[in-house]
């Protein structure tokens, strides 16, 4: 019996060991500084909120999008996914192959990095494009191929952004040429892939899919935005997981004319987005004035929340218990918190703030 004892005390003082000796996980802040004399040339610094250490990365690039393991991107120099490391080291991305030749690669992340999903489109020789669409954990684990489009001429498919807390992805069916809609990135064609059984199936969103608009999506809800005859733009609601749907009304804002960058909170309480007019009294350096606007989706009304500031923005983050807003500009020459108690404006970085890496 004490033999016994004996081994059991050693096995639990071995499992304590191994358990003290996991490291922490490292949580890691990540920016994006733009060169501006080379527009794909970019410096990545991750910063450990533990440590303070500090690494920077020098990457030339676009889709600069924060992973569990790293910073994906396309290299410019040849084409290929890449992946940018807190040990300062750049390597081929390990399970997401962008072959040359291949017409284009769009990919999106979870908003917890458990999870990456990207289509490839591909040019046949009648010209026509066929996507395929992947999945898999942020690790490379349980990778899985979700959707072959048939070929199609001059149209391709792209993940737009996982629905929160649920295994579904959003796609986009895009023309490549596509319609002239102003300065922000507008959706339309929307659908869902449900990819919690072994085989996936795709779902209709709320509404038709028929309009060019500005689109955000919640853990139960997805909202866009509808310019109305009288300016201004209405946020249509709507309920993912019922028929029901609402409209919050537009701001009377008539010379404001452009509308996009919508994002909601986690909690699916607020939503923001940034509204813009042509500035004609502004330099060759900026030629749109913006306001940012917030959606309050309990009291469903509107407000703007910000002073005119002159260029194109775009909303990154909610922080500070929803209270403040990170953002950035079109140059993405910096990040700037917003305070919406008082509209106080404030610069926090000099890089484009990507959001927080927790690594393992």
């Amino acid at each position: 019996m004490q033999g016994l004892l004996l081994t059991l005390l050693l096995l639990c003082c071995t499992c304590f060991v191994q358990a003290q000796a996991v490291p922490p996980a490292q949580h890691w802040d990540v920016f994006l500084q733009r060169d501006p004399l080379h527009a794909d040339s970019a410096t990545l610094s991750f910063i450990n909120l533990l440590s303070g250490e500090a690494i920077e990365v020098e990457a030339k690039g676009s889709q600069f999008t924060i992973s569990t393991i790293g910073v994906v991107y396309l290299d410019s120099e040849d084409e290929a996914v890449k992946l940018a490391q807190t040990d300062g080291r750049i390597r081929k991305h390990p399970f997401i192959d962008f072959a040359p030749g291949d017409h284009r690669i769009d990919w999106v992340v979870s908003a917890d990095g458990a999870r990456i999903a990207w289509t490839i489109a591909r040019q046949l020789d009648d010209e026509s494009l066929t996507s395929t669409t992947w999945l898999a954990d942020g690790d490379g684990d349980n990778l899985r191929e979700l959707l072959v489009d048939r070929p199609r001429a001059g149209i391709r498919l792209l993940p737009v952004a996982f629905r929160p807390q649920s295994e579904q992805l959003i796609m986009e069916v895009r023309a490549t040429k596509g319609v002239e809609a102003g300065p922000y990135m507008l959706r339309t064609g929307l659908f869902v892939l449900d990819f919690a059984a072994d085989e996936v199936v795709s779902r209709q969103l709320p509404a038709e899919q028929d309009c060019y608009c500005a689109f955000g999506v919640g853990a139960d809800v997805m909202l866009r935005l509808a310019q109305t005859g009288a300016g201004g733009f209405a946020a249509e609601v709507f309920a993912l997981e019922s028929d029901q749907s609402g409209v919050v009304e537009a701001l009377p804002v008539a010379d404001y004319l452009y509308a996009g960058n919508l994002i909601v909170s986690r909690d699916g309480s607020i939503a923001m987005y940034s509204m813009s007019q042509v500035d004609d009294e502004a330099g060759a350096d900026s030629e749109f004035r913006t306001v940012l606007a917030r959606i309050d989706l309990i009291a469903a009304r509107q407000e703007i929340i910000s002073r005119p500031i002159p260029a194109l923005v775009r909303p990154i983050a909610f922080s500070e218990g929803n209270s403040a807003l990170l953002f950035t500009t079109a140059s993405e020459n910096g990040t700037w918190k917003l305070w919406m108690v008082d509209q106080t404006i404030s610069k926090v970085a000099d890089g484009v703030y990507l959001g927080r890496m927790i690594a393992s």
